[in-house]
């Protein structure tokens, strides 16, 4: 399995409590956050596992912690500050009652009751629906379509991210690229400048900057990869011809709902490379 079908799932828990239940592999913690915000479970359920339990009426959001699909969806449960609990799921060996509710296997995927839906951008636009405030595209229907097609025109852009990613340790090959991904990405840096707001949704982020911040939080993990000249802990600068999407990038990590998911650059990178070893390392202590 590819590194870039493995990735992520929100871990910061305010006022939390634990539980526990049994399984056919021993007892699996719960984290519940009784501030509302989300539950946890504290390793990636895999192959052999039993399905926790569903309370009714409660969210769930079924995550990798690396995945950037998955994590669009936390994005937008955390910016709405929705009340749901995360399960995590280990992708290499998926548990049997997942594949069961979805063939494919894949994350994200919320679940309600009876109600199972699957999907990065599926799911995200469910959640708008349900919970409409605050909302997170423009209420223009012009303007919201301009939004969905600037999200589409991402997939340039991360499709050049997976190359970067089966190329780690090719300095001459990321460096190539790099180069390719800063011209894919400079319609989003002309985009920046034309709505002269400090995100693409105005003073707050929304849904486009939700949708296509999962990568740009990966890019330098992308870039270090490839280069072995730095010191520990740098990532290579970005080009000026970026920006004004560097500052975006700047005030990205700084918001909180944004912060509530973000994971270290060098956690990325670990990640990628255990995944290359085709043994993942989902549950990395410090993340």
């Amino acid at each position: 399995m590819g590194v870039w079908n493995q990735m992520r799932g929100c871990r910061r828990v305010l006022n939390s409590s634990t539980v526990m239940f049994a399984g056919n592999k021993g007892f699996i913690s719960i984290r519940w956050s009784t501030a509302g915000y989300s539950m946890d479970t504290a390793k990636h359920l895999g192959s052999g596992s039993e399905c926790p339990p569903l309370k009714p009426g409660t969210l769930r959001v079924y995550s990798m912690r690396f995945c950037p699909y998955a994590e669009r969806t936390r994005l937008v449960l955390a910016a709405k500050h929705i009340p749901h609990e995360v399960v995590n799921l280990d992708l290499k060996q998926k548990p049997e009652w997942y594949v069961a509710k979805h063939a494919v296997g894949k994350v994200p995927a919320l679940e309600l009751d009876n109600h199972f839906v699957p999907e990065s951008l599926v799911t995200c636009d469910l959640l708008e629906q349900l919970y409409p405030e605050p909302a997170l595209y423009p209420a223009d229907p012009w303007a919201k379509a301009r939004d969905q097609f600037m999200v589409e025109q991402f997939n340039a852009v991360s499709g050049t991210m997976y190359q970067m990613y089966r190329a780690s340790g090719d300095a001459e090959k990321i460096k190539e690229l790099s180069d390719t991904f800063n011209k894919k990405i400079q319609p989003f840096e002309e985009e920046l400048i034309r709505r002269g707001t400090p995100f693409y949704h105005g003073d707050r982020p929304g849904m486009l900057d939700l949708m296509i911040w999962p990568w740009m939080e990966r890019f330098p993990a992308a870039r270090k990869l490839g280069v072995t000249t730095l010191p520990e802990g740098e990532v290579p600068p970005p080009p000026p011809s970026i920006k004004n999407l560097h500052e975006w990038v700047m005030r990205m990590t700084q918001h909180p709902d944004v912060k509530k998911c973000l994971i270290a650059t060098e956690h990325h990178m670990k990640f990628i490379m255990s995944s290359k070893t085709g043994k993942p390392d989902y549950d990395m202590e410090g993340v």
